[in-house]
């Protein structure tokens, strides 16, 4: 097994550095839940029994009654649910953020060790066309997270990436452009059944896509953001508008 380099983070300090930027994330989108989604909320509750709405300033029963057989109380319920929504969004950009700590300091190895594990996986498979395309089947997050204990550790976590990176892997097309290139190189197909020997192409192939794998999932998007702020943004206008 090769030894990592000196100046390689521990997998103590690069766990303690995700587990950071994780929390912080989600205290982020808590806050935002608590104060945007939480301050819109309340905002819109005091338009409700503002001057628009003269069966809830009627008070009494009747006030409670035209509040829950009207629209408006339906964006009061939907306001509300932007708390949890901003605090989910705080947690997958924690995700996303703890990856790619793991990404930078421990990206390219798992790239090489899990490409050098699948391509060990399918040099050992039949060696026929059609076998090829499934080679999908072969592969087992289990076996393959075990692989890559020596640099990641053992948990969920690592579970996790290696899951994310087999179901992400366009296997039939990466296979079809490693053959081609094979023909093009003019090599000699295998016999079928035959166990071809390590394929210095094959890992290079696979290890690229993996890290490109890796490094979509490590990249923070605020697309999902933007779009709750909109859609936030256009509920409270149709809730005033509807008590106004």
């Amino acid at each position: 097994m090769p030894s990592e380099p000196v100046n390689q983070p521990s997998l103590a300090r690069t766990g303690a550095k995700a587990g950071f930027a994780f929390v912080g994330s989600v205290v982020k989108g808590g806050l935002l839940g608590l104060i945007l989604g939480g301050g819109v909320f309340f905002f819109y509750l005091s338009q409700l029994s503002g001057p628009g709405n003269p069966a809830a300033r009627a008070g009494g029963a009747g006030a409670v009654v035209a509040l829950v057989t009207s629209p408006p109380i339906l964006v009061a319920v939907l306001l509300l649910l932007f708390v949890a929504v901003y605090t989910m969004l705080g947690v997958h950009q924690g995700r996303a953020k703890a990856m790619q700590h793991l990404v930078a300091a421990r990206g390219e190895a798992v790239s090489q060790r899990l490409g050098g594990a699948i391509a060990g996986r399918i040099e050992s498979m039949p060696r026929t066309h059609g076998t090829l395309q499934r080679a999908a089947d072969w592969l087992s997050v289990d076996a393959l997270s075990k692989q890559l204990a020596p640099v990641l550790g053992e948990g969920k976590a690592v579970r996790s990436v290696v899951a994310f990176v087999v179901n992400r892997l366009p296997m039939s097309e990466m296979l079809a452009e490693w053959q081609e290139g094979r023909a093009a190189n003019g090599e000699p197909a295998a016999a079928e059944g035959a166990v071809a020997a390590q394929d210095p192409a094959l890992r290079a192939l696979l290890t690229r896509r993996i890290n490109e794998t890796l490094q979509d999932m490590a990249t923070p998007s605020r697309t999902p953001l933007y779009i709750a702020l909109g859609a936030h943004a256009a509920l409270l206008g149709v809730g005033l508008w509807l008590v106004n």
